[in-house]
């Protein structure tokens, strides 16, 4: 079994719908497909809505985004049963909901006011179905100037510019003993994003279950490291694409787990194969 734990749809920065998505990770040969959508639960309704035609197995999750000495950490959330989050993170996440139309404007504002970008927030909006993210943004401006979207990113919208906006100012330690409190388990993601920012132990002991030891982004070396620290400190070890869409990120099924960890993981979340 292949297990690609990490991706984005229409209700985050993807572009593909929950049904789209499940049926092109079935055609990559996946068996699992987790959604984890930036601050918001909002593919689960979508998910339920089709879920007995979807080919292969979703599970629901979230990707919150903290941060630690200066730098931007992902948390990745999984849950028991597979959905079923506490009132307290529901409320979480649609105060991040507000905070990101917020984020958004601000961003809008400070690339007209730092490069003389301008792009118009209504007409970004009017053409997805969710709060627009740096991605939505990107894209338009893309079109826009005609200019490669990774060129966009990088010279207006990473974190390093001075357009840049954070969504939030909530830590690491915040955010996993939030999912703890509201039926999931935090998952590290992508950590090489932050090798060497600072200790990986610090994450690790505050109470991450897993660590998205198979990405991408990561070299043969980087892989066997993060295993290797699985293995040490029991932890999960997860893997996934973090597919968006066919230009800004890797693939559905470029990153994945198999067998043990599969059942690992599913065990641990009182899931069914």
């Amino acid at each position: 079994m292949k297990a690609d734990l990490h991706s984005h749809t229409i209700y985050s920065d993807g572009i593909y719908s929950v049904y789209d998505l499940v049926v092109m990770a079935k055609e990559k040969e996946m068996d699992i497909i987790g959604i984890t959508d930036h601050d918001n639960l909002d593919s689960y309704n979508a998910y339920l809505e089709v879920k007995d035609k979807l080919p292969i197995k979703v599970l629901i999750g979230v990707e919150l985004s903290t941060w630690y000495m200066g730098e931007n950490v992902h948390i990745l959330g999984y849950f028991y049963n597979n959905c079923n989050p506490g009132s307290e993170l529901i409320t979480f996440l649609k105060d991040m909901k507000n905070k990101r139309i917020i984020r958004a404007k601000k961003m809008i504002a400070n690339l007209k006011e730092c490069f003389d970008i301008e792009v118009d927030y209504d007409d970004i909006s009017s053409k997805y179905k969710e709060i627009i993210a740096r991605p939505h943004i990107a894209r338009e401006i893309s079109e826009k100037y005609n200019m490669p979207l990774n060129e966009v990113f990088n010279k207006y919208l990473s974190n390093k510019s001075p357009a840049f906006v954070a969504t939030s100012n909530t830590s690491v330690k915040e955010a996993i003993d939030l999912l703890h409190r509201n039926n999931a388990i935090a998952v590290w993601a992508h950590p090489v994003h932050n090798k060497g920012k600072f200790n990986d132990l610090d994450i690790i002991n505050m109470g991450i279950d897993g660590l998205e030891a198979n990405y991408p982004d990561n070299t043969k070396e980087d892989t066997i490291y993060y295993k290797d620290l699985c293995k040490k400190y029991n932890l999960l070890c997860t893997g996934g694409s973090d597919f968006h869409d066919h230009i800004s990120h890797s693939e559905v099924g470029t990153s994945f787990i198999e067998d043990e960890d599969i059942d690992k993981l599913l065990n641990k979340l009182n899931i069914e194969k």
